[in-house]
């Protein structure tokens, strides 16, 4: 795994679907992680929430990916979350990660405000040793990280 992207899901509607701002803002997004990627090969996951899987969805055809992905339930955090599949811990997500990081030079998360909020910092931390916190990022918008150069930014702006 050269690149990891930590994606918020774009803005959605009273139907918890992607609403048509949403998907202009994962276009967008999509257009921006494929100019990094420059043709490597990416493994996308996602929350099983509708607003994240439509989200994967329109990220999965940007990036030319089959329109299956992984589906990770434990990803759907936040109030409405179902009990069952809330497990929300950092060390697990990075167990996530970690898990497969082998599958491409690029691993795609996408999922919800508070993971996109806490994990990227847990992450900056762990693999870059850098004690900062990132901060919230806003929907149809992905932490960016470089794990070559070990930067990170936040995309699109």
């Amino acid at each position: 795994m050269k690149h990891l992207f930590v994606a918020r899901h774009g803005d959605y509607g009273e139907d918890k679907r992607i609403s048509d701002e949403g998907r202009q803002q994962m276009e967008a997004l999509g257009k921006a992680i494929k100019q990094i990627l420059n043709g490597s090969s990416a493994y996308l996951f996602s929350s099983t929430a509708p607003r994240a899987l439509d989200s994967s969805q329109i990220l999965a055809v940007q990036l030319a990916l089959p329109s299956e992905f992984e589906k990770v339930p434990y990803l759907w955090s936040g109030n409405n979350a179902p009990k069952e599949s809330y497990d929300y811990r950092l060390d697990k997500l990075m167990r996530l990660v970690v898990e497969r990081k082998d599958r491409a030079d690029c691993l795609v998360m996408v999922t919800h405000v508070e993971v996109a909020k806490d994990f990227p910092s847990y992450f900056l931390i762990n693999e870059f040793k850098q004690d900062k916190s990132i901060g919230e990022i806003s929907k149809g918008q992905a932490v960016y990280f470089d794990l070559e150069k070990r930067t990170y930014q936040i995309i699109p702006r």
